[in-house]
């Protein structure tokens, strides 16, 4: 698998994890690398470790510190811990509709870059927000799955 391809892909685990397990007792809840040397570090949610990707790195920074990983090193990553209620992630009232011609996306921030992909990474088009919708036609696009990449939140579409 190409780095590319395997940097979206765990971008795309990375972004489904958060969505689906921010609970609210996130002091017992985790952040794991799983590196390939067996060895495992632990990142309480607490301290809100926000992961970004970058030539080649997976970089988490916490309200106290700032970690840098090879991907080639990190064999996964995971969250870890009992989750008593799960909720969606704040969304800033952004909203979507979506047609057989394409998608939109709704209360974008002016000045917010708004990026369509593949599922292999690559970089599709890509629009800057005035305020007004954005728009991305799917029309002359291939049936299947994309993603819609703004600001540190990604979204899963589908054309059929």
């Amino acid at each position: 698998m190409n780095k590319t391809k395997r940097l979206f892909t765990m971008c795309l685990v990375l972004v489904s994890t958060i969505v689906g397990a921010w609970a609210q007792d996130d002091a017992k809840q985790q952040l794991v690398v799983w590196q390939r040397d067996g060895q495992k570090v632990r990142f309480d949610l607490s301290e809100e470790p926000r992961t970004t990707f970058s030539k080649g790195q997976m970089i988490i920074k916490t309200n106290r510190d700032s970690v840098s990983y090879q991907l080639s090193d990190v064999l996964r990553y995971t969250y870890e811990g009992p989750y008593t209620e799960i909720s969606a992630a704040p969304t800033r009232d952004l909203t979507f509709s979506q047609t057989a011609e394409g998608t939109e996306l709704r209360n974008v921030a002016a000045g917010t870059v708004v990026r369509l992909y593949n599922t292999a990474g690559v970089l599709l088009e890509s629009k800057t927000s005035d305020g007004s919708p954005v728009r991305f036609s799917l029309s002359s696009r291939p049936a299947g799955v994309y993603i819609i990449n703004l600001d540190d939140r990604s979204f899963k579409i589908s054309k059929r």
